[in-house]
């Protein structure tokens, strides 16, 4: 997998052009105490308001945020506060430059009311109805003017109105002249608008919709009626995603599934397919096989779907989260404290520990296996090389980060492993905010780095006793030391 991702980070073709209904996500933050008095229904008591880009524009911010070069076309009001509102966002996105105005046609908003980071209720206000003829004209005009050769066109349509089957039918006459690729993100019920397009990209409910408008046999199988789909539009091929089962890909001849990377909980579905299909374009513009387009598209959805409200995936995120839903090991500090965050969402208790662990031993695996008992998850956070050849000298450590992360990995009591660079973890520990601080050995709990800032907020420090010492050779140290005396044993 990390070789894909390092082949999209040096993908030369990088255009991209979205068409399609933007929209402003508003997530009204508060909380639930009791039921009104009127009906019985919850109460919700605002405290924060939040904004985050919609429909189109989620999928162009998507895209820049993996690097893509975005040119954007849709419509937006600018005298309505939600249009004020997302105009704004997209200029301080440099998504701006290829935006319609309009005077008479609201904003799309859709409002999600959230308490403890569940949705309440969502309430959409939006206008549906067909563009007007100048309305159209534009469009065509901003199309054919900045579309560029051999890029591809996402065709966002939320059925707000924006896309039709004249304007498919122009988008595709200059896609054709530009040796450029459509992909359509598509909704009904009018779905033979798509005809002669490359590929389409529907869920699973819009796939079954699909399947009863053509009026197939919805007892056939999704292979049997995907192929038959393909056909009667004449495209190349469906990229069907599956929810929590992965996504398929179906043309006339082929058919190739990629199962979901990451099981972990759902926190939030909005926008994951906008993030499916920008990593999709991005594969097939720059021609990588769509067996790995499905499988880095995968894991940039597990990514999207662990956080709260619509985000955005950059290739740089998917590093780590490769490695993490393979070895637990998350370098970036960053990527590693909205997991722990997540965790303690769900109330779970966050232990931290560290060490240098550069030969694993007996003893270091009772000391994790006991810090694990102290809380739900388990963070071992690991010297870096240069770290250690501080501390223990030139000829430490004797096994390179790399190699102490995969086998810390392998070890079914440790939930995550990371890296610090200084001489102790007092900066890692003040970042991450941990529950517990567990230490080995004879200390005094109010010596072990870190414990006035973990007890300032109510976090403790556990100091785990062995009934084993460095006499008996649990050390690297003595380890090393035998090793080596054995070694020159042989020689003599």
């Amino acid at each position: 997998m990390k070789n894909i991702i390092q082949e999209l980070k040096n993908a030369k073709n990088r255009d991209v052009l979205i068409i399609g209904d933007l929209m402003l996500d508003e997530y009204v933050f508060g909380s639930v105490s009791r039921i009104s008095p009127e009906a019985p229904v919850p109460i919700l008591k605002e405290e924060r308001k939040e904004w985050s880009l919609g429909g189109a524009a989620n999928v162009a911010l998507n895209c820049k945020k993996i690097g893509c070069d975005v040119s954007l076309v849709g419509i937006v009001n600018e005298t309505d506060r939600a249009g004020s509102i997302l105009l704004s966002m997209l200029d301080a996105k440099n998504l701006k430059d290829a935006i319609i105005k309009s005077f008479y046609r609201p904003t799309t908003l859709k409002q999600r009311l959230m308490a403890q980071n569940h949705q309440l209720m969502r309430v959409d206000a939006e206008d549906s109805k067909t563009l007007s003829r100048s309305e159209k004209n534009d469009i065509f005009e901003k199309v054919a003017k900045i579309l560029k050769p051999n890029s591809i066109i996402i065709i966002s349509d939320y059925a707000k109105g924006i896309i039709d089957e004249e304007l498919i039918t122009f988008v595709n006459l200059q896609a054709k002249k530009n040796n450029s690729i459509v992909l359509v993100d598509p909704k009904g019920p009018n779905f033979s608008k798509y005809k002669n397009l490359n590929f389409i990209k529907p869920n699973l409910k819009e796939f079954k919709e699909m399947v009863n408008f053509f009026k197939l046999p919805a007892e056939n199988s999704i292979l049997e009626n995907g192929k038959k789909i393909c056909d009667l539009l004449s495209i190349d091929g469906l990229f069907v995603t599956l929810g929590d089962k992965g996504i398929s890909f179906i043309s006339k001849n082929d058919h190739i599934f990629s199962p979901a990377l990451g099981k972990k909980e759902v926190f939030d579905l909005t926008g994951a397919g906008d993030t499916v299909i920008s990593f999709l374009a991005l594969g097939l513009l720059n021609h990588l096989p769509i067996d790995k387009c499905l499988e880095v598209a995968n894991l940039a959805a597990a990514v999207a779907i662990s956080h709260l409200k619509t985000y955005a995936v950059s290739l740089e995120e998917l590093f780590d989260k490769n490695i993490q839903f393979q070895e637990k090991f998350i370098f970036d500090w960053r990527n590693l404290k909205t997991e722990l965050d997540w965790h303690k969402i769900e109330g779970k208790k966050i232990v931290f520990t560290n060490g240098c662990f550069d030969l694993l031993h007996s003893g270091h695996v009772a000391l994790l296996s006991e810090a694990k008992k102290c809380g739900d998850i388990l963070v071992v956070a690991m010297n870096s090389d240069e770290s250690i050849k501080r501390i223990k000298g030139d000829d430490r450590p004797i096994q390179n980060l790399s190699d102490r992360a995969k086998v810390m990995s392998a070890l079914g009591f440790v939930d995550f492993v990371t890296v610090f660079d200084e001489e102790t973890p007092a900066n890692l520990i003040s970042f991450l905010k941990p529950d517990v601080l567990a230490k080995g050995g004879d200390y005094a709990a109010e010596t072990v780095v870190g414990y006035d800032f973990i007890t300032s907020y109510g976090g403790e420090v556990k100091i785990i006793n062995h009934d084993f010492t460095h006499d008996k050779g649990f050390s690297t140290t003595q380890l090393a030391k035998r090793v080596k005396g054995e070694i020159e044993d042989s020689v003599k």
